[in-house]
Protein backbone atom coordinates (compact mmCIF):
# COMPACT_ATOMS: atom_id res chain seq x y z
CA UNK A 1 0.00 0.00 0.00
CA UNK A 2 1.24 3.96 -1.15
CA UNK A 3 -0.45 6.41 0.26
CA UNK A 4 -0.47 10.04 -0.53
CA UNK A 5 2.54 10.34 2.23
CA UNK A 6 4.32 8.41 0.41
CA UNK A 7 6.94 7.78 3.52
CA UNK A 8 9.62 5.44 2.21
CA UNK A 9 9.01 2.73 4.76
CA UNK A 10 11.08 -0.25 3.74
CA UNK A 11 14.37 -0.43 1.15
CA UNK A 12 15.20 -4.00 0.33
CA UNK A 13 18.53 -4.51 -0.85
CA UNK A 14 18.53 -7.71 -2.48
CA UNK A 15 21.72 -9.42 -3.14
CA UNK A 16 20.75 -11.81 -5.84
CA UNK A 17 19.53 -11.22 -9.07
CA UNK A 18 19.04 -13.28 -12.19
CA UNK A 19 21.95 -14.50 -14.32
CA UNK A 20 21.31 -11.54 -17.69
CA UNK A 21 20.98 -8.34 -15.15
CA UNK A 22 23.83 -6.27 -13.89
CA UNK A 23 23.77 -6.20 -10.02
CA UNK A 24 24.72 -2.88 -8.65
CA UNK A 25 27.95 -2.88 -6.41
CA UNK A 26 26.41 -3.02 -2.58
CA UNK A 27 27.91 0.33 -1.94
CA UNK A 28 26.05 1.76 -4.41
CA UNK A 29 22.95 0.59 -2.80
CA UNK A 30 24.18 1.75 0.59
CA UNK A 31 24.50 5.60 -1.09
CA UNK A 32 20.82 4.99 -2.53
CA UNK A 33 19.68 4.20 0.74
CA UNK A 34 21.71 7.19 2.46
CA UNK A 35 20.11 9.61 -0.36
CA UNK A 36 16.32 8.65 -0.26
CA UNK A 37 16.44 9.23 3.54
CA UNK A 38 18.25 12.78 3.25
CA UNK A 39 18.18 14.12 -0.31
CA UNK A 40 16.19 17.65 -0.04
CA UNK A 41 14.90 17.81 -3.68
CA UNK A 42 12.90 14.06 -2.17
CA UNK A 43 11.89 15.51 0.85
CA UNK A 44 10.44 18.48 -0.68
CA UNK A 45 8.59 16.68 -3.42
CA UNK A 46 7.41 15.09 -0.43
CA UNK A 47 5.89 17.48 1.21
CA UNK A 48 3.91 18.13 -1.83
CA UNK A 49 2.73 15.15 -1.52
CA UNK A 50 1.18 16.41 1.71
CA UNK A 51 0.21 19.31 0.13
CA UNK A 52 -1.77 17.82 -2.27
CA UNK A 53 -3.46 15.16 0.65
CA UNK A 54 -4.74 18.29 2.20
CA UNK A 55 -5.94 19.80 -0.53
CA UNK A 56 -8.41 16.76 -0.97
CA UNK A 57 -9.47 17.13 2.24
CA UNK A 58 -10.37 20.92 1.39
CA UNK A 59 -12.11 19.47 -1.52
CA UNK A 60 -14.23 16.90 0.24
CA UNK A 61 -15.24 19.20 3.60
CA UNK A 62 -17.05 21.36 0.83
CA UNK A 63 -19.98 18.52 1.45
CA UNK A 64 -19.56 18.24 5.33
CA UNK A 65 -22.66 19.47 7.62
CA UNK A 66 -22.86 22.95 8.49
CA UNK A 67 -24.24 24.16 11.82
CA UNK A 68 -25.24 27.48 11.89
CA UNK A 69 -26.86 29.93 14.90
CA UNK A 70 -27.56 33.72 14.97
CA UNK A 71 -28.75 36.27 18.02
CA UNK A 72 -30.05 39.08 17.87
CA UNK A 73 -31.82 41.87 19.49
CA UNK A 74 -33.63 45.28 18.44
CA UNK A 75 -35.33 48.20 20.57
CA UNK A 76 -37.45 51.12 18.04
CA UNK A 77 -39.57 53.47 18.81
CA UNK A 78 -41.62 55.38 15.79
CA UNK A 79 -43.52 58.35 16.08
CA UNK A 80 -46.76 58.21 14.16
CA UNK A 81 -49.65 60.75 13.98
CA UNK A 82 -53.01 59.33 12.79
CA UNK A 83 -56.12 61.16 10.71
CA UNK A 84 -58.13 61.40 13.86
CA UNK A 85 -55.80 63.58 15.87
CA UNK A 86 -53.85 60.90 17.95
CA UNK A 87 -49.93 61.03 18.26
CA UNK A 88 -47.70 59.27 19.88
CA UNK A 89 -44.96 56.27 19.72
CA UNK A 90 -44.90 53.20 18.72
CA UNK A 91 -41.89 51.18 20.40
CA UNK A 92 -40.74 47.38 20.37
CA UNK A 93 -38.50 45.37 22.09
CA UNK A 94 -37.97 41.87 19.55
CA UNK A 95 -34.93 39.30 20.59
CA UNK A 96 -34.42 36.45 18.27
CA UNK A 97 -32.81 33.77 17.79
CA UNK A 98 -31.77 31.02 15.39
CA UNK A 99 -30.21 27.56 15.09
CA UNK A 100 -30.25 25.53 12.39
CA UNK A 101 -27.96 22.51 10.39
CA UNK A 102 -27.17 22.49 6.70
CA UNK A 103 -25.68 20.35 3.65
CA UNK A 104 -25.10 20.22 0.39
CA UNK A 105 -25.33 16.94 -1.38
CA UNK A 106 -23.14 15.88 -4.62
CA UNK A 107 -26.00 16.53 -6.82
CA UNK A 108 -25.77 20.20 -6.13
CA UNK A 109 -29.34 19.94 -3.63
CA UNK A 110 -28.74 22.37 -0.92
CA UNK A 111 -30.60 21.38 2.38
CA UNK A 112 -31.69 23.11 5.47
CA UNK A 113 -32.90 22.80 8.90
CA UNK A 114 -33.65 25.48 11.39
CA UNK A 115 -35.52 26.35 14.06
CA UNK A 116 -36.17 30.26 14.82
CA UNK A 117 -37.55 31.87 17.86
CA UNK A 118 -38.80 35.03 18.63
CA UNK A 119 -39.40 37.04 21.90
CA UNK A 120 -41.35 40.56 21.01
CA UNK A 121 -43.15 43.63 23.34
CA UNK A 122 -44.70 46.44 22.19
CA UNK A 123 -47.47 49.02 23.18
CA UNK A 124 -49.41 48.06 20.20
CA UNK A 125 -53.38 46.97 21.67
CA UNK A 126 -54.35 45.56 18.84
CA UNK A 127 -52.75 42.31 20.36
CA UNK A 128 -53.70 41.19 22.83
CA UNK A 129 -50.22 39.16 23.84
CA UNK A 130 -47.48 40.66 25.34
CA UNK A 131 -45.12 39.38 25.57
CA UNK A 132 -45.36 37.67 22.68
CA UNK A 133 -43.29 34.28 21.49
CA UNK A 134 -42.97 32.92 18.01
CA UNK A 135 -41.33 29.44 17.34
CA UNK A 136 -40.91 28.30 13.76
CA UNK A 137 -39.53 24.99 12.15
CA UNK A 138 -38.50 25.61 8.71
CA UNK A 139 -37.18 22.91 5.98
CA UNK A 140 -35.32 24.92 2.94
CA UNK A 141 -34.58 23.24 -0.28
CA UNK A 142 -32.73 24.14 -3.35
CA UNK A 143 -32.12 22.55 -6.36
CA UNK A 144 -30.21 22.97 -9.37
CA UNK A 145 -31.99 22.04 -12.70
CA UNK A 146 -29.98 22.90 -15.34
CA UNK A 147 -25.95 24.37 -14.48
CA UNK A 148 -24.72 22.54 -11.68
CA UNK A 149 -26.89 19.61 -11.63
CA UNK A 150 -25.91 16.44 -10.92
CA UNK A 151 -22.99 14.57 -9.21
CA UNK A 152 -20.36 14.44 -11.82
CA UNK A 153 -20.39 17.96 -11.95
CA UNK A 154 -20.28 18.80 -8.22
CA UNK A 155 -17.67 16.27 -7.92
CA UNK A 156 -15.29 18.04 -10.30
CA UNK A 157 -13.58 19.81 -7.89
CA UNK A 158 -12.78 16.82 -5.67
CA UNK A 159 -11.95 14.45 -8.96
CA UNK A 160 -9.16 16.97 -9.89
CA UNK A 161 -8.22 17.51 -6.36
CA UNK A 162 -7.48 13.52 -5.86
CA UNK A 163 -5.61 13.24 -9.06
CA UNK A 164 -3.64 15.91 -8.59
CA UNK A 165 -3.24 14.40 -5.06
CA UNK A 166 -1.80 10.69 -7.50
CA UNK A 167 -0.03 12.67 -9.94
CA UNK A 168 2.18 14.72 -6.59
CA UNK A 169 2.62 10.60 -5.60
CA UNK A 170 3.72 9.52 -8.95
CA UNK A 171 6.01 12.94 -9.73
CA UNK A 172 7.70 11.49 -5.56
CA UNK A 173 8.54 8.37 -7.48
CA UNK A 174 10.25 9.99 -10.30
CA UNK A 175 12.19 11.99 -8.94
CA UNK A 176 13.50 9.62 -7.04
CA UNK A 177 14.18 7.54 -10.49
CA UNK A 178 15.33 10.54 -11.60
CA UNK A 179 17.75 11.16 -8.75
CA UNK A 180 18.95 7.50 -8.38
CA UNK A 181 20.12 8.28 -11.98
CA UNK A 182 21.94 10.95 -10.92
CA UNK A 183 22.82 8.94 -8.03
CA UNK A 184 24.33 6.33 -10.50
CA UNK A 185 26.41 8.91 -12.71
CA UNK A 186 28.45 10.33 -9.46
CA UNK A 187 29.14 6.78 -8.07
CA UNK A 188 30.25 5.22 -11.04
CA UNK A 189 32.57 8.40 -12.02
CA UNK A 190 33.62 8.68 -8.65
CA UNK A 191 34.96 4.75 -8.38
CA UNK A 192 36.52 5.83 -11.72
CA UNK A 193 38.64 9.05 -10.49
CA UNK A 194 39.78 6.47 -7.60
CA UNK A 195 40.99 3.75 -10.02
CA UNK A 196 42.73 6.65 -12.30
CA UNK A 197 44.24 7.66 -9.24
CA UNK A 198 45.76 4.39 -8.45
CA UNK A 199 46.88 4.18 -12.16
CA UNK A 200 48.35 7.18 -11.53
CA UNK A 201 50.25 6.36 -9.27
CA UNK A 202 51.46 3.38 -10.73
CA UNK A 203 52.68 5.05 -13.74
CA UNK A 204 54.48 7.75 -11.51
CA UNK A 205 56.15 4.63 -9.51
CA UNK A 206 56.95 3.33 -13.22
CA UNK A 207 58.81 7.00 -14.13
CA UNK A 208 60.15 7.03 -10.63
CA UNK A 209 62.03 3.61 -11.37
CA UNK A 210 63.11 4.13 -14.73
CA UNK A 211 64.73 7.45 -13.64
CA UNK A 212 66.51 5.23 -10.80
CA UNK A 213 67.71 3.05 -13.10
CA UNK A 214 68.90 4.91 -15.44
CA UNK A 215 71.14 6.97 -12.45
CA UNK A 216 72.29 3.74 -12.16
CA UNK A 217 73.25 3.13 -15.64
CA UNK A 218 75.09 6.78 -16.48
CA UNK A 219 77.00 6.04 -13.00
CA UNK A 220 78.34 2.91 -14.62
CA UNK A 221 78.96 4.82 -17.85
CA UNK A 222 75.93 3.02 -19.54
CA UNK A 223 73.75 5.62 -20.68
CA UNK A 224 74.15 9.81 -21.82
CA UNK A 225 72.83 11.74 -19.17
CA UNK A 226 69.97 12.57 -21.44
CA UNK A 227 68.22 9.35 -20.65
CA UNK A 228 68.04 10.51 -16.56
CA UNK A 229 66.63 13.99 -18.11
CA UNK A 230 64.01 12.33 -19.84
CA UNK A 231 62.64 10.34 -17.15
CA UNK A 232 62.63 13.20 -14.93
CA UNK A 233 61.01 14.93 -17.14
CA UNK A 234 58.17 12.05 -17.24
CA UNK A 235 57.98 11.84 -13.51
CA UNK A 236 57.31 15.24 -13.48
CA UNK A 237 54.91 15.00 -15.88
CA UNK A 238 53.00 12.22 -13.81
CA UNK A 239 53.24 13.94 -11.07
CA UNK A 240 51.31 16.72 -12.19
CA UNK A 241 49.14 14.12 -13.70
CA UNK A 242 48.35 12.53 -10.22
CA UNK A 243 47.38 15.60 -9.15
CA UNK A 244 45.08 16.64 -11.63
CA UNK A 245 43.34 13.12 -10.58
CA UNK A 246 43.64 13.95 -7.37
CA UNK A 247 41.44 16.68 -7.80
CA UNK A 248 39.07 15.26 -10.21
CA UNK A 249 38.24 13.04 -7.76
CA UNK A 250 37.59 15.85 -4.94
CA UNK A 251 35.20 17.22 -7.12
CA UNK A 252 33.87 14.14 -8.16
CA UNK A 253 33.42 13.05 -3.98
CA UNK A 254 32.15 16.87 -3.52
CA UNK A 255 29.44 16.23 -6.24
CA UNK A 256 28.47 12.98 -4.45
CA UNK A 257 27.98 14.57 -1.10
CA UNK A 258 25.94 17.53 -2.09
CA UNK A 259 23.63 14.92 -3.64
CA UNK A 260 23.69 12.99 -0.53
CA UNK A 261 23.46 15.97 1.66
CA UNK A 262 26.75 15.93 3.20
CA UNK A 263 25.82 12.49 4.81
CA UNK A 264 29.11 10.58 3.92
CA UNK A 265 31.54 9.23 6.22
CA UNK A 266 34.74 11.56 6.32
CA UNK A 267 37.20 10.30 3.77
CA UNK A 268 34.81 8.40 2.19
CA UNK A 269 35.86 5.66 -0.50
CA UNK A 270 34.67 3.45 -2.65
CA UNK A 271 36.02 -0.87 -3.26
CA UNK A 272 37.25 0.39 -6.90
CA UNK A 273 38.20 -3.89 -7.25
CA UNK A 274 34.38 -4.29 -6.38
CA UNK A 275 32.71 -1.44 -8.79
CA UNK A 276 35.50 -2.67 -11.71
CA UNK A 277 35.52 -6.20 -12.39
CA UNK A 278 37.55 -7.91 -14.70
CA UNK A 279 34.31 -8.90 -16.80
CA UNK A 280 30.59 -8.33 -17.21
CA UNK A 281 28.10 -10.13 -18.48
CA UNK A 282 26.12 -8.76 -21.06
CA UNK A 283 22.68 -7.48 -20.80
CA UNK A 284 19.63 -9.79 -23.11
CA UNK A 285 16.46 -7.24 -23.64
CA UNK A 286 12.95 -8.45 -25.01
CA UNK A 287 12.49 -7.44 -28.78
CA UNK A 288 11.74 -3.81 -29.39
CA UNK A 289 8.22 -3.81 -29.81
CA UNK A 290 7.99 -5.92 -26.51
CA UNK A 291 10.04 -3.68 -24.70
CA UNK A 292 8.24 -0.80 -26.02
CA UNK A 293 5.16 -2.20 -24.28
CA UNK A 294 6.47 -2.76 -21.41
CA UNK A 295 8.13 0.84 -21.25
CA UNK A 296 4.53 2.41 -22.34
CA UNK A 297 2.98 0.50 -18.91
CA UNK A 298 5.59 1.55 -16.68
CA UNK A 299 7.03 4.95 -17.49
CA UNK A 300 5.76 7.23 -14.71
CA UNK A 301 6.18 10.01 -17.19
CA UNK A 302 3.04 8.65 -19.04
CA UNK A 303 1.11 7.80 -15.65
CA UNK A 304 1.25 11.29 -14.85
CA UNK A 305 0.58 12.45 -18.35
CA UNK A 306 -2.97 9.95 -17.79
CA UNK A 307 -3.93 12.28 -15.15
CA UNK A 308 -3.12 15.27 -16.91
CA UNK A 309 -5.59 13.90 -19.37
CA UNK A 310 -8.37 12.88 -17.34
CA UNK A 311 -8.26 15.84 -15.72
CA UNK A 312 -8.26 17.69 -19.05
CA UNK A 313 -11.62 15.56 -19.49
CA UNK A 314 -13.50 16.44 -16.31
CA UNK A 315 -12.68 20.13 -17.09
CA UNK A 316 -14.28 19.93 -20.17
CA UNK A 317 -17.45 18.23 -19.19
CA UNK A 318 -17.25 20.58 -16.19
CA UNK A 319 -17.72 23.54 -18.23
CA UNK A 320 -19.85 22.50 -21.08
CA UNK A 321 -22.59 22.42 -17.92
CA UNK A 322 -21.61 25.83 -17.32
CA UNK A 323 -22.53 26.92 -20.78
CA UNK A 324 -26.52 26.14 -19.36
CA UNK A 325 -28.29 29.33 -17.76
CA UNK A 326 -28.53 28.75 -14.03
CA UNK A 327 -32.34 27.30 -13.24
CA UNK A 328 -32.74 26.66 -9.40
CA UNK A 329 -35.88 25.28 -8.02
CA UNK A 330 -36.73 26.81 -4.04
CA UNK A 331 -38.75 24.90 -1.64
CA UNK A 332 -39.26 25.65 1.77
CA UNK A 333 -42.01 24.50 4.20
CA UNK A 334 -42.68 25.03 7.87
CA UNK A 335 -44.74 25.07 10.69
CA UNK A 336 -45.30 28.15 13.02
CA UNK A 337 -46.26 28.19 16.80
CA UNK A 338 -47.17 31.29 19.42
CA UNK A 339 -47.79 31.73 22.69
CA UNK A 340 -47.58 34.61 25.38
CA UNK A 341 -48.90 36.77 28.50
CA UNK A 342 -52.48 37.61 27.73
CA UNK A 343 -53.34 41.99 28.31
CA UNK A 344 -56.34 41.09 30.01
CA UNK A 345 -58.47 42.36 27.30
CA UNK A 346 -59.93 39.53 26.35
CA UNK A 347 -58.80 37.12 28.96
CA UNK A 348 -58.94 33.01 29.04
CA UNK A 349 -56.48 33.37 25.27
CA UNK A 350 -55.56 29.97 24.19
CA UNK A 351 -52.15 30.91 23.04
CA UNK A 352 -51.10 31.78 26.40
CA UNK A 353 -48.18 30.76 27.97
CA UNK A 354 -44.04 31.04 28.14
CA UNK A 355 -41.36 29.73 25.48
CA UNK A 356 -42.30 26.10 25.74
CA UNK A 357 -45.85 26.79 24.78
CA UNK A 358 -44.96 28.29 21.54
CA UNK A 359 -43.02 25.30 21.42
CA UNK A 360 -45.77 23.29 21.78
CA UNK A 361 -47.66 25.53 19.25
CA UNK A 362 -45.81 24.58 16.62
CA UNK A 363 -46.02 20.56 17.62
CA UNK A 364 -50.05 21.00 17.28
CA UNK A 365 -49.39 22.58 13.82
CA UNK A 366 -51.41 25.76 14.55
CA UNK A 367 -49.60 27.29 11.71
CA UNK A 368 -47.69 26.84 9.00
CA UNK A 369 -45.68 28.11 5.73
CA UNK A 370 -44.44 26.99 2.39
CA UNK A 371 -43.38 28.58 -0.90
CA UNK A 372 -42.24 27.39 -4.50
CA UNK A 373 -39.93 29.54 -6.37
CA UNK A 374 -37.43 29.27 -9.65
CA UNK A 375 -34.42 31.62 -10.00
CA UNK A 376 -33.38 31.89 -13.54
CA UNK A 377 -30.23 34.00 -14.91
CA UNK A 378 -27.66 33.73 -17.50
CA UNK A 379 -25.44 36.23 -18.72
CA UNK A 380 -26.04 37.63 -22.11
CA UNK A 381 -24.09 35.97 -24.89
CA UNK A 382 -22.70 34.09 -22.15
CA UNK A 383 -19.15 34.99 -23.06
CA UNK A 384 -16.76 33.63 -20.14
CA UNK A 385 -18.73 30.22 -20.33
CA UNK A 386 -18.03 29.84 -24.08
CA UNK A 387 -14.21 31.08 -23.61
CA UNK A 388 -13.75 28.99 -20.50
CA UNK A 389 -15.22 25.81 -22.14
CA UNK A 390 -13.32 26.31 -25.57
CA UNK A 391 -10.09 26.59 -23.27
CA UNK A 392 -10.82 22.90 -21.47
CA UNK A 393 -11.44 21.31 -25.09
CA UNK A 394 -7.98 23.40 -26.11
CA UNK A 395 -6.23 21.61 -23.27
CA UNK A 396 -7.21 18.40 -23.28
CA UNK A 397 -6.11 18.58 -27.07
CA UNK A 398 -2.67 19.94 -26.18
CA UNK A 399 -2.47 16.95 -23.01
CA UNK A 400 -3.08 14.27 -26.28
CA UNK A 401 -0.36 15.94 -27.99
CA UNK A 402 1.83 15.58 -24.71
CA UNK A 403 0.92 12.15 -24.73
CA UNK A 404 2.13 11.27 -28.07
CA UNK A 405 5.15 13.01 -27.92
CA UNK A 406 6.04 11.07 -24.76
CA UNK A 407 5.47 8.14 -26.26
CA UNK A 408 8.13 8.91 -29.04
CA UNK A 409 10.42 9.74 -26.85
CA UNK A 410 10.22 6.24 -24.71
CA UNK A 411 10.37 5.05 -28.19
CA UNK A 412 13.92 6.71 -29.16
CA UNK A 413 15.40 6.28 -26.07
CA UNK A 414 14.69 2.86 -25.53
CA UNK A 415 16.16 2.48 -29.23
CA UNK A 416 19.20 4.46 -28.36
CA UNK A 417 20.04 3.09 -24.91
CA UNK A 418 19.89 -0.56 -26.53
CA UNK A 419 22.50 1.01 -28.98
CA UNK A 420 24.09 2.09 -26.46
CA UNK A 421 24.33 -0.49 -24.25
CA UNK A 422 25.65 -2.81 -27.16
CA UNK A 423 28.03 -0.53 -28.35
CA UNK A 424 29.70 0.40 -25.20
CA UNK A 425 29.67 -3.55 -24.40
CA UNK A 426 31.34 -3.71 -27.38
CA UNK A 427 33.76 -0.97 -26.49
CA UNK A 428 34.59 -2.47 -23.31
CA UNK A 429 35.56 -4.99 -24.65
CA UNK A 430 37.70 -3.68 -26.66
CA UNK A 431 39.51 -1.64 -24.41
CA UNK A 432 40.25 -4.86 -22.61
CA UNK A 433 42.15 -6.23 -24.93
CA UNK A 434 43.81 -2.97 -26.05
CA UNK A 435 44.93 -2.90 -21.79
CA UNK A 436 46.33 -6.57 -21.95
CA UNK A 437 48.11 -5.85 -25.29
CA UNK A 438 49.98 -2.64 -24.10
CA UNK A 439 50.24 -4.19 -20.92
CA UNK A 440 52.13 -7.44 -22.58
CA UNK A 441 53.90 -4.89 -25.15
CA UNK A 442 55.39 -2.70 -22.08
CA UNK A 443 57.01 -6.28 -20.25
CA UNK A 444 58.39 -7.33 -23.67
CA UNK A 445 60.33 -3.67 -23.89
CA UNK A 446 61.05 -3.81 -20.22
CA UNK A 447 63.06 -6.88 -21.22
CA UNK A 448 64.78 -5.55 -24.34
CA UNK A 449 65.35 -2.61 -22.06
CA UNK A 450 67.16 -4.59 -19.62
CA UNK A 451 69.41 -6.34 -22.40
CA UNK A 452 70.53 -2.99 -23.96
CA UNK A 453 68.20 -2.50 -26.83
CA UNK A 454 65.60 -0.60 -25.77
CA UNK A 455 65.81 3.29 -24.72
CA UNK A 456 64.28 5.94 -22.18
CA UNK A 457 62.22 7.32 -25.00
CA UNK A 458 60.55 4.28 -25.98
CA UNK A 459 60.13 2.96 -22.17
CA UNK A 460 58.43 5.89 -21.74
CA UNK A 461 56.19 5.95 -24.38
CA UNK A 462 55.07 2.06 -23.80
CA UNK A 463 54.12 3.22 -20.19
CA UNK A 464 52.15 5.85 -21.37
CA UNK A 465 50.46 3.64 -23.47
CA UNK A 466 49.72 1.14 -20.78
CA UNK A 467 48.29 3.72 -18.69
CA UNK A 468 46.13 5.27 -21.54
CA UNK A 469 45.08 1.60 -22.19
CA UNK A 470 43.74 1.25 -18.90
CA UNK A 471 42.44 4.30 -17.89
CA UNK A 472 40.35 3.79 -21.22
CA UNK A 473 39.10 0.76 -20.14
CA UNK A 474 38.01 2.65 -16.92
CA UNK A 475 36.10 5.15 -18.82
CA UNK A 476 34.69 2.08 -21.12
CA UNK A 477 33.34 0.57 -17.72
CA UNK A 478 31.91 3.44 -16.60
CA UNK A 479 30.13 4.68 -19.90
CA UNK A 480 28.83 0.95 -19.81
CA UNK A 481 27.74 1.11 -16.57
CA UNK A 482 26.22 4.18 -16.80
CA UNK A 483 23.82 3.08 -20.13
CA UNK A 484 22.56 -0.02 -18.38
CA UNK A 485 21.38 2.21 -15.63
CA UNK A 486 20.32 4.37 -18.45
CA UNK A 487 18.15 1.66 -19.88
CA UNK A 488 16.81 0.56 -16.23
CA UNK A 489 15.19 3.95 -16.59
CA UNK A 490 13.67 4.60 -19.50
CA UNK A 491 12.08 0.86 -19.40
CA UNK A 492 10.76 2.41 -15.88
CA UNK A 493 12.63 -0.27 -13.94
CA UNK A 494 14.80 1.43 -11.52
CA UNK A 495 13.32 0.34 -8.63
CA UNK A 496 13.31 -3.44 -9.68
CA UNK A 497 16.88 -2.79 -10.57
CA UNK A 498 17.94 -2.07 -7.36
CA UNK A 499 15.16 -3.79 -5.27
CA UNK A 500 13.77 -0.98 -3.60
CA UNK A 501 9.83 -1.63 -2.40
CA UNK A 502 8.19 1.56 -1.26
CA UNK A 503 5.23 1.70 0.84
CA UNK A 504 2.72 4.13 2.53
CA UNK A 505 -0.57 3.78 4.64
CA UNK A 506 -3.86 4.00 3.21
CA UNK A 507 -4.23 5.27 -0.45
CA UNK A 508 -4.84 2.69 -2.65
CA UNK A 509 -2.05 2.98 -4.81
CA UNK A 510 1.02 0.41 -5.16
CA UNK A 511 4.06 0.53 -7.07
CA UNK A 512 2.93 -2.58 -8.86
CA UNK A 513 -0.15 -0.95 -10.46
CA UNK A 514 0.65 3.11 -10.32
Amino acid sequence: MITVRLWMLLLLLLLTTSAAAETPPPALRELIAIGLENNLGLLTEKVNVGQQAQQVQIKQAEFDPEVQAKVSYEKNSTPYESSSGFSGNSRADTASGQVGVGKKLSTGTELSMSLNSEWMTDNDFSNDLDDRYRTALILSLTQPLLRNLGRDVNLTSLRLSRNNQRQASLNYLLKTQQYILKLEDAFWQLAGSEQVIRLRKDSLALAQGLLEANRKRFAAGVVAVTEIQEAETATADRELSLSQAIQEHSLQLEELSRLLNYQLPENYQLAGSEAFPETVEPQSFPADQALYDQALKKRLELKINAFDIENAHLQKNYQANQLQPKLDLNLQAGLNGLAGEDRQTVPGSRYEGGWLDSAGSLAEGDGYQWGVGLNFSMPLGNREARARYQLSRMQLTRDRYARQDLELAVRNELRQQRINVRRYLEQLGIAERFAQLAEKTLQQEQRRLDEGLSDTFRMISFQENMISAKIGRINAMIRYHLAVARMAYVRGNTFERHHIIMTEDNEELTLENL
